[in-house]
């Protein structure tokens, strides 16, 4: 977000004003959420808030900013199916995700998939994409393994996958036990033999702290990754260079959530001629187009969601490669159920089916 900031700042600001950038550190502590959303609305009076990485944390603050009418902008991967007319979601949805990775998965690694995740909402609702896909690309799901939070060994987990039998395993586990079950997974010597793919893995930056020989052939699906190849690309690396230094962390999809969600709010006031919330919302909702380092993405009005291009990659020596591309994927509407002209007041999630 501060490179986004700064670029906006040194072609002139918006609307003949600098921006400026506020923020506030949630510590992982749920609750300190919705005081910082309160705090942004009637102390600070800002006109955008990004941010709340985690679902939980989403959840936390949307009330907020909905009932003080402040424009949210997420910018995290999710399940999808959040349809808010004060929220705007700039990064992937579930099915611009998982459908792309698992048509590719059932095309290349075969027809039997095992779903091991942690248990909570995002990776149950992601688990559904997998019989989605599975029933639509003749595939079979051999089973839906979850796991609590707490988690970290997986011993009798990878029996389980090596009696099923499956051509790769889809890896939805997050955080400590993630990281457990690659060096685990690894140390039964199960990372040749069976492949694994992922929506969450590398969020965290986990391929540099994981060994390459815990990792190596791991196949993600995200919109942005570090060592995409094109001049946008290189301008927006240099960028992140100038403002955080040659040693700056890896750049993920999660970190590029930050930057395109502040650029296109800053293309929608633009557009507005306008901070208000009404005005910019309606220029979001009009589909704005804008090419970043990813390519080019368009916000959709009636879901609230982006059509962007997702890149299937694989990790050698923490290095991904590109294997695939889906072009301008749009987000699901759940058969028309997500519109926020013909629904303004929904807040709820849909689910797919």
């Amino acid at each position: 977000m501060k490179v986004a900031v700064e670029e906006i700042n040194a072609a002139g600001g918006l609307l003949g004003k600098k921006v400026e950038l506020k923020v506030y550190d949630g510590q992982s502590d749920i609750n300190k959420y919705p005081q910082y959303a309160q705090k942004a609305a009637l102390t600070d009076r800002v006109v955008m808030v990004q941010g709340a990485l985690s679902g939980a944390a989403r959840e936390a603050t949307r009330p907020v900013l909905r009932k003080y009418k402040i424009p949210f902008i997420y910018g995290s991967f999710y399940e999808g199916g959040l349809c808010e007319k004060n929220t705007f979601c700039v990064n992937t949805g579930g099915n611009q995700q998982v459908v792309p990775l698992l048509e590719w998965t059932f095309k290349n690694l075969g027809k039997k998939l095992y779903y091991i995740a942690s248990d909570y909402n995002a990776p149950r609702n992601f688990g559904i994409w997998n019989h989605v896909m599975a029933k639509r690309e003749g595939g079979q799901v051999l089973a839906d393994d979850y796991y609590p939070l707490d988690v970290t060994d997986f011993t009798a987990a990878i029996t389980k996958i090596q009696a099923a039998k499956p051509d790769v395993v889809h890896s939805c586990l997050v955080g400590g036990p993630a990281m457990s079950f690659y060096r685990q997974w690894a140390a039964a010597g199960m990372l040749k033999k069976i492949p694994i793919i992922s929506i969450v893995f590398a969020a965290g930056n986990e391929h540099e702290v994981l060994a390459p020989e815990e990792t190596d052939g791991t196949i993600v699906a995200y919109n942005y990754f570090q060592e995409l190849d094109t001049p946008k690309n290189k301008e927006f690396l240099a960028k992140v260079e100038a403002v955080a230094g040659k040693n700056h962390p890896y750049i993920n999809g999660e970190v590029f959530g930050g930057y395109s969600g502040v650029m296109l709010w800053a293309e929608a006031v633009k557009l507005a001629g306008s901070f208000e919330r009404e005005a910019v919302l309606a220029a979001l909702e009009s589909g704005i187009r804008w090419e970043g380092p990813a390519g080019v993405m368009t916000t959709n009005g009636p879901s609230h969601n982006t059509t962007q291009d997702v890149h299937i990659i694989k990790v050698e020596n923490r290095v991904w490669s590109l294997i695939d591309k889906k072009e301008q994927i749009p987000p699901d509407t759940y058969g028309g159920k997500c519109n926020v002209f013909t629904n303004p007041n929904q807040t709820d999630f849909l689910m797919p089916n």
